[in-house]
């Protein structure tokens, strides 16, 4: 794995010396590189933790601590450094004025902050905290590059504040929609807003019950708030299938700004709730039912719309093949059916079992799913495309590979929470004692395998696309 991981590495170590004289959409590229860069490293280490859960093969990985770490890096590269690495490529290509300067040092200061993430992997003593949103090895290299990676961002996202002074006047993309360039604006200034809670978080809560206990409550109001730039992440990206589509925007600008501000505005007061301190049952509580409450009705009203644009439009163009050729149409079909599938598990979760990773991973693959397809149509929009009918035909049913191995993955893990089994456990930790813990985890590791295949089926299709550029040019 170490060789893999070196070899991958050669990707952000030549974005090191990006210049700032670039060509207006290669500010969005080199973001993507990065996200992706980022997502092939959490799937290597997603393979260790399916297997130490897998029933007949746990056993052969006897150190819960070295999957424990797995985790850690694998849940930090796929749900901060690629979610908000793909954000900022998708604002970059949505926005028509950059600051060259902020793009270039929040860039830099990414990529550093990740190499200092993956330092302490192999260090022994840096021991893995599973806090809930944002996991940590409690090592110094490790919370420093978790640090300045968060830096990074808030230099990146600061263009969504100072774009109208940006000395860069860009043309854009083909697939650029206002409704969209709206909402990932909106999702760049809710990431800047949870970076800042998770600092002050940092600074205010008092280490009296242990680390695990303050990197809990840490992370936890800044993680949640990380949450409704996700969903605005998705919707983004649902806005662009919308009008790829239909040709035409999906939701009104009038009902579009209502909704991001019914969403949006709640995110960027929470910090309040940190008023009477981090212990307090304000901070606990207040997050969690502000999520709870805001993200799902805008969410189900965007579904709604854009379903109900797809509709009309496939009826007055009377279209009687299946919409399920359409990479567009299987991007949004899987993101919404997994959206929707963690609403429902996430109004089932009692006390703490698997079902609330199910819920979780149900609802941020529907984020995932929605962002890999995006990933598509922008490689084609730079020039990068896989030309052979056969490539083209798996590019267009791989969100629906990667859709079925998620759902199959969140109904094992919601049926085995459902039967007891308890959370964060792996190999021996698990003591698997029934038929129905089995069956429960079996699917999940069926379901992990086939996500897992639609993830590399990702990973071939953006490298064909890759190889493709580099023989024309």
């Amino acid at each position: 794995m170490f060789l893999l991981l070196r070899k991958a590495a050669k990707l952000p170590l030549e974005l090191l010396a990006i210049p700032l004289e670039m060509a207006q959409r290669d500010y969005s590229r080199q973001w993507l590189k990065v996200g992706l860069f980022s997502l092939l490293l959490s799937g290597l280490f997603s393979l260790i933790i399916v297997l130490a859960r897998t029933p007949g093969i746990a056993g052969l990985i006897n150190d819960p601590i070295f999957a424990r770490k797995s985790l850690v890096l694998h849940v930090d590269f796929a749900l901060v450094v690629w979610f908000y690495a793909f954000l900022a490529a998708l604002y970059f290509s949505l926005t028509r004025r950059i600051n060259i300067y902020l793009f270039s040092a929040g860039l830099k200061l990414a990529l550093f902050g990740v190499f200092l993430m993956m330092v302490p992997v192999f260090i022994p003593g840096a021991e893995p905290i599973l806090a809930n949103y944002i996991p940590v090895l409690d090592h110094p290299l490790f919370l420093a590059g978790l640090m300045i990676l968060g830096a990074g961002f808030v230099l990146t996202f600061l263009n969504s504040v100072a774009q109208n002074s940006g000395p860069i006047e860009r043309v854009m993309p083909s697939y650029y929609s206002e409704r969209a360039s709206e909402t990932v604006r909106a999702a760049g200034m809710i990431v800047m807003i949870a970076t800042g809670t998770i600092v002050t978080s940092a600074i205010i809560t008092p280490e009296v019950s242990g680390r695990i206990f303050f990197y809990e409550l840490t992370m936890w109001g800044g993680g949640h708030i990380l949450q409704f730039a996700n969903v605005l992440g998705m919707i983004t990206v649902w806005l662009i299938l919308a009008k790829k589509i239909t040709g035409e925007e999906a939701v009104s600008a009038s009902i579009n700004r209502g909704l991001i501000w019914i969403l949006a505005l709640p995110a960027a007061l929470s910090p309040l709730l940190m008023i009477q301190g981090t212990t307090s049952q304000l901070y606990y509580a207040g997050f969690t039912q502000l999520m709870r409450w805001f993200i799902f009705p805008v969410v189900t009203v965007y579904l709604i719309l854009v379903i109900r644009a797809i509709w009309k439009n496939k009826r007055s163009e009377n279209r009687s093949g299946s919409l399920f050729t359409s990479l567009c149409f299987n991007g949004f079909f899987v993101s919404a059916l997994l959206t929707v599938t963690g609403f429902i598990l996430g109004a089932m979760i009692r006390g703490s079992s698997t079902l609330i990773p199910a819920h979780y991973h149900a609802s941020l693959g529907g984020v995932t799913v929605a962002y890999m397809t995006m990933v598509f149509i922008m490689m084609r929009e730079y020039g990068y495309s896989v030309k052979k009918p056969k490539n083209i035909r798996w590019m267009n049913m791989q969100p629906l590979l990667f859709g079925l191995g998620q759902t199959i993955f969140v109904v094992g893990f919601a049926y085995a929470g459902l039967m007891g089994m308890g959370r964060k456990m792996f190999g021996q930790d698990q003591n698997i004692h029934t038929i129905e813990a089995v069956i429960g985890l079996g699917l999940m590791s069926i379901g992990g395998i086939l996500a897992m295949a639609g993830g590399i089926l990702f990973i071939y299709i953006v490298i064909k696309s890759y190889k493709n550029r580099q023989q024309t040019d």
